[in-house]
């Protein structure tokens, strides 16, 4: 699929879901409102379903007394004019049916004139509130007097109240909403990341063809040469060919353990066979093999070996690979005179060796993947530098394998320093 194809997908994908999520918050406020809407119906419907109650109490032989008949208003001086506790009892159990259990107030009060006066009732702080209350109901049924009385009911917390018999809708739509925003969000992350490691994979075998050919092609010539008469007859060139066709065929051999032993590392097969390695004979021991290759470039490889106790507790061929990684890289990424400085000091739970060179360092956008599989720090179009780009993951695996760390200071243009950490087999006293 070309770029701009999964460009202009991403873009119509993120629009509809962005249009799916508008026309959400469209449909919950537009659910709030309309609630809004039946929440004032239903509190009007409920002040006169507690009326009619009262008025069928009054006109009960059981509950005759429930208003005094013998006062010609219902409100006067007595208190007991109405049964407050009565009237408190029927608005519970009517609010109670549209899901209001507390958390309101209601009042009795009078108007004369566009003046207000509350006779009685749960007030509470909320008198002006009560007496301003569109939520009101008129008791003129209960009698036939001149003045006019009304009960009120004021809710503080309104719109908790609303939020809350819609909080379980709001919360399953929000769910699906996140669900959506989410899988888009991840669906993009994969696919992006996947064509990276595709990209990255195909770069791998890129390199691994360009690896594997050059050795391969080396030995078929050579082999070519030893055939024929005039080679064979003459023996210390025999000689330097087999030795030619040797070298190539170790090389081969070691570049195809690499990506074995990558193998076995991801499969979680790894085995490590801890014992005590002195690491400053494994040291010098690489440098003698290396010394050659970094003279012949003008180098040189200094040591300042300041710990004390030099021995670690690893798998030896592992803490080998390790160490001869991190020096081949050194050496190949100094185009120029390499000086590689290689120094060891110990503290209380085991050795660190830090190797130090002057070679091309490492861009500060590269060095947060640098010990990714298969990442290989660009050097331009030329194929100056050899590799797979799993020197740097295998150090690191095998490194915190150990129980250990390795850490990277590097500036662009003045060389890197690789500091790794190794283990002892008992902390030193």
């Amino acid at each position: 699929m070309k770029k701009s194809t999964g460009i202009l997908i991403i873009i119509l994908s993120g629009l509809s879901i962005l249009g799916v999520v508008t026309t959400q918050f469209f449909w919950i406020e537009n659910a709030i409102n309309l609630k809004k809407e039946q929440f004032v119906d239903q509190v009007q419907v409920t002040l006169k379903t507690v009326v009619n109650n009262l008025y069928t109490i009054q006109n009960s032989d059981q509950n005759a007394n429930m208003f005094n008949p013998s006062c010609n208003h219902i409100m006067g001086d007595s208190e007991q004019e109405v049964d407050y506790p009565v009237l408190d009892s029927l608005l519970a159990v009517e609010l109670a049916s549209i899901r209001v259990k507390r958390n309101y107030y209601y009042a009795v009060y009078k108007e004369d004139h566009n003046h207000r006066t509350l006779s009685g009732g749960h007030v509470g702080d909320y008198g002006d509130e009560l007496l301003a209350s569109t939520y009101r109901v008129s008791l003129s049924c209960l009698y036939n007097y001149r003045e006019t009385y009304y009960m009120s009911v004021y809710f503080p917390n309104q719109g908790h109240i609303i939020f809350n018999q819609m909080i379980a809708g709001i919360l399953i739509s929000a769910v699906f909403v996140l669900i959506i925003g989410f899988s888009f969000i991840y669906i993009i992350y994969v696919t992006f990341r996947q064509k990276r490691i595709s990209l990255i994979k195909n770069d791998f075998v890129n390199n691994m063809t360009h690896e594997f050919k050059t050795p391969i092609s080396t030995v078929s010539l050579t082999s070519e040469m030893l055939l024929r008469d005039e080679i064979l007859t003459d023996i210390p060139k025999a000689r330097r060919y087999a030795k030619v066709i040797y070298d190539e065929n170790q090389r081969l051999k070691h570049q195809v353990e690499q990506v074995l032993q990558i193998a076995v590392i991801d499969k979680g097969e790894l085995k490590i066979r801890k014992k005590d390695v002195d690491a400053h004979k494994v040291i010098n021991d690489l440098i003698n093999k290396l010394e050659i290759t970094v003279s012949n470039k003008g180098g040189a490889i200094k040591t300042y070996f300041a710990a004390n106790y030099p021995k670690i507790w690893a798998d030896k061929m592992h803490f080998v690979n390790v160490i001869s990684n991190l020096l081949d890289n050194a050496i190949k990424y100094t185009p120029s005179t390499p000086v590689i400085i290689i120094r060891t000091r110990n503290n209380k739970k085991g050795l660190i060796i830090s190797i130090e060179d002057n070679g091309i360092g490492i861009k500060s956008e590269d060095q947060k993947d640098i010990f990714k599989q298969f990442h290989r720090v660009h050097t331009g179009n030329l194929h100056d530098v050899k590799g797979f780009g799993l020197g740097l993951y295998y150090v690191k695996l095998i490194t915190e394998a150990h129980g250990g760390n390795i850490k990277l200071t590097s500036e662009w243009g003045k060389g890197s320093i690789f500091e790794v950490f190794f283990p002892f087999n008992i902390e030193v006293k």
